[in-house]
């Protein structure tokens, strides 16, 4: 997008000095779209906005978005065998995160939660996190905050090719190739990837290779073996005043849960085979003129499919039949949306944003009421701003109509204030979470399960207000933040008493916390650390809870060492303080758990020589797995949970070719 940008700034305002260009670039190396009309530095945008530059070394051997969020402060991971890895934002997760790919929303969540390991990065060239509701811009789903995804935008002449080979010693193998190549006006990027990892359980051994089927108790796997394709095709065309982009992306996933060997012969095994699809086209179009961006269009369609199939599988054989068709399920979502942006240059230091969000979700499964259902949500949004010399300022409302539940105005207000090299900014932000059609029309009924959706739920609404200060000179970066974010009628499976459990508005929380972060940048050597304190309080109107809140520190570092021209060294941290949180008691009563602290390590050694780069990573270096949660009687029932694999050696080769243009 930055090189559109300045392609297009050059069309429109004629010819720039040598001088002018590299003002711009320097300016763009930290550039941040989400939420602006164009790029702008992240020290100078209205909202704090987290960047994480993926050419940067501290996420070199990052392939997927689980692997370059894992260490974010305010960002706790989870992994579930059969869902994936799923994350929380600062106590909220689930539906409460928007994840965007330049724009659009990704649909399919299973459970909750998009599975953060289904997200690949090799076509990705920066990630921007904004904490809180961006609801006036982006609708729902963002309470917690917003994760936007941006592409390579395949800048330079010419054409280029890419590849990359990868190992980690867990058993885990990934490949990919990309081919970019130019011409007048346009440019299309080709971009696959293959990527097999053969499962983990804490008794595999240190170096493990793809290892063939096996018919005894060590079929199972506690990290259950996958593998991915994915593939890409990316077109831009710049015309004196458009930049359109349309795209597709193409993943496929299949994921193998082994059951142990059935009594009393072990010769036959349970096993469920996890088949996903997601087909992801989209249309960008932005439109320039003399004052920069006038329209900014995009749309998509998404296609997602999960198909379980639950077989029987004969050891002796290895052949497969079906079990009886109760096991399998399928659940598909078409989800389309369509969101503008106009522009306004309004008198004086004054500005305008004007546009339109509308998006149409199916969901169709044999676990929901008459198989299929449908959502329409539209909306109309205006943004008011002003730019003056040391202040800037902006205020936006947003109204929707909805075809399930009833939409409230959703305001927001921004006020950044710059003297010299401080910035302070004061932000306010209503935001709510739509229901979704599972927790509206779900219906699961067998033999261990009775699980029903709620047509009446109430939208889930927040209140955020955030203040910051961040000051930036002579290599140093500081920011201090704090937070509120309070949620009201949050969604939740309740049980009925009768053996049923519903879907109901029942839950209250609230999240503020206190975090600082220190950098320190050289030609040679960089430091960046941070620190967060997070204190949540619920309440649940069904219970009688503790008013105090729960508090929950994080701790981040990152160093970075330039060695030479070739050599670069890297290292990254994360404490993760004790979590506590409210469960219930052996005696019915309501307790306090804590989830066990503990630290993830790594670090990593690039040589980059011409066109090649070779990285050795060594990934969790403490060798954290699994987390139990205690309470004042003992060990909490339930309360063990996945972290990570094992302790792992990753060896990741990769070559560009950039061959320039014949003129």
């Amino acid at each position: 997008m930055l090189g559109c940008l300045l392609g297009a700034a050059s069309l429109v305002h004629g010819q720039t000095t040598e001088r002018d260009s590299i003002t711009w670039k320097a300016d763009l190396t930290e550039a941040v779209v989400t939420g602006e009309r164009q790029a702008v530095k992240a020290h100078n945008a209205m909202r704090v906005i987290r960047k994480m530059d993926l050419k940067d070394a501290a996420y070199a051997s990052s392939q997927t978005l689980q692997d370059a969020l894992r260490l974010q402060n305010g960002i706790r991971m989870s992994q579930d065998p059969a869902l994936g890895a799923a994350l929380t934002m600062n106590g909220l997760g689930g539906q409460n995160v928007k994840i965007m790919i330049d724009g659009v929303p990704l649909a399919g969540r299973l459970g909750d939660d998009i599975d953060l390991a289904q997200i690949r990065l090799d076509n990705i060239a920066s990630i921007e996190i904004v904490e809180g509701p961006m609801a006036v811009e982006y609708g729902t789903n963002s309470l917690a905050g917003t994760i936007h995804l941006i592409s390579k935008k395949g800048q330079g002449t010419g054409t280029s090719a890419e590849g990359s080979v990868r190992y980690e010693s867990v058993g885990d193998y990934t490949q990919s190739a990309g081919l970019t190549w130019r011409g007048e006006g346009h440019t299309t990027t080709v971009q696959m990837s293959h990527h097999a990892f053969d499962g983990w359980s804490p008794s595999d051994p240190g170096v493990d290779w793809i290892q063939d089927f096996v018919a005894d108790s060590g079929r199972v796997s506690d990290w259950n073996p996958k593998r991915q394709g994915q593939f890409s095709l990316t077109s831009r065309w710049t015309t004196k005043h458009w930049n359109l982009t349309p795209k597709v992306t193409v993943l496929g996933e299949r994921i193998h849960n082994r059951g142990l060997p059935r009594s009393p012969y072990g010769t036959t095994a349970f096993d469920d085979v996890y088949h996903t699809t997601r087909w992801l086209p989209s249309f960008h179009a932005k439109r320039f003129g003399a004052d920069g961006v006038q329209w900014d269009i995009v749309a998509s369609w998404q296609r997602y499919e999960r198909r379980k199939e639950a077989v029987v599988t004969d050891l002796t054989t290895l052949s497969q039949t079906p079990q009886s068709d109760a096991q399998q399920d399928t659940t598909r979502v078409l989800a389309s949306m369509t969101r503008g942006t106009r522009h306004l240059a309004l008198p004086g230091r004054w500005g305008g944003r004007l546009g339109w969000d509308a998006q149409h979700e199916r969901y169709v499964s044999g676990r929901v009421e008459e198989r299929r259902q449908d959502m329409l949500d539209a909306a109309a949004f205006g943004i008011l701003s002003y730019s003056g010399r040391n202040a800037e300022g902006q205020v936006g409302l947003r109204q929707a109509w909805n075809s399930s539940f009833g939409s409230p105005l959703l305001p927001s207000a921004n006020v950044l204030l710059k003297r010299g090299e401080h910035r302070v900014r004061a932000s306010y932000a209503r935001g709510f979470r739509a229901p979704t059609l599972k927790e509206l029309h779900f219906r699961f009924v067998d033999i261990n399960h009775l699980l029903f959706g709620n047509e009446n739920l109430d939208a889930e609404a927040s209140h955020y207000g955030e203040v910051s200060w961040t000051w930036a000179g002579q290599g140093w970066r500081l920011q201090g933040r704090g937070f509120v974010n309070s949620v009201e009628d949050q969604i939740t499976l309740v049980d009925q008493l009768d053996g049923t459990f519903r879907y109901d508005n029942v839950e209250y929380f609230q999240a503020h916390g206190l975090g600082l972060q220190v950098g320190f940048n050289q030609p040679k050597w960089s430091v960046q650390s941070g620190f967060l304190v997070t204190g949540q309080r619920q309440g649940i109107s069904t219970l009688v809870l503790p008013s105090k809140s729960l508090y929950t520190p994080e701790a981040t570092f990152s160093g970075t060492w330039v060695a030479s021209e070739h050599w670069r060294v890297n290292a990254n941290a994360k404490i993760h303080g004790t979590r506590p949180r409210y469960v219930a008691g052996d005696s019915g009563g309501i307790e306090v758990a804590e989830t066990e602290a503990y630290t993830l390590l790594d670090a990593q050694i690039t040589y980059l020589r011409g066109p090649w780069s070779l990285n050795v990573g060594w990934n969790n270096l403490l060798d954290v797995t699994a987390l139990n949660a205690t309470t004042a009687s003992g060990p909490h029932a339930g309360g063990t949970g996945w972290v990570a694999w094992g302790r792992s050696v990753a060896l990741t080769l990769k070559y560009n070719l950039q061959r320039p243009s014949a003129s």
